[in-house]
């Protein structure tokens, strides 16, 4: 994984699971996500992107959202494909907003899953 690639990992976790002084606005999701990157550093878009972690009651498993499912698309940024810049701001909600996915499980069924920031 490249740096570009780290880092924005660390801001999804971060997003997700961070307190923050604005703590009554900025929302989390409650997931981290494997992503793989290409296009180097410069202009990196997201290869694949797979829900590694939900935390327990959070928003992405009240939404349905399982451990292991494939991200799709993210809003209407499909994966593979979309700006890593993007695919970040799109996850960066506020509480009450919602974030919606276009998933594959396990079984291959693909669905549609909004999330509610919490």
């Amino acid at each position: 994984m490249n740096k570009r690639a780290a880092l924005w990992c660390l801001g999804v976790l971060f997003s997700a699971w961070s307190g923050s002084v604005l703590a009554t606005e900025k929302g989390k999701i409650g997931l981290a996500l494997n992503i793989a990157v290409e296009g180097g550093f410069f202009n990196p878009t997201l290869a694949s992107a797979k829900v590694k972690k939900l935390v327990p009651g959070g928003a992405a498993e009240k939404a349905g959202v399982l451990v292991g499912d494939q991200i799709l698309k993210i809003a209407d940024c499909a994966i593979p494909g979309c700006p890593a810049d993007d695919a970040k701001k799109l996850m960066n909600k506020n509480k009450g907003q919602a974030v919606v996915f276009l998933i594959k499980q396990a079984d291959g069924a693909e669905l549609t899953k909004t999330i509610i920031a919490e």
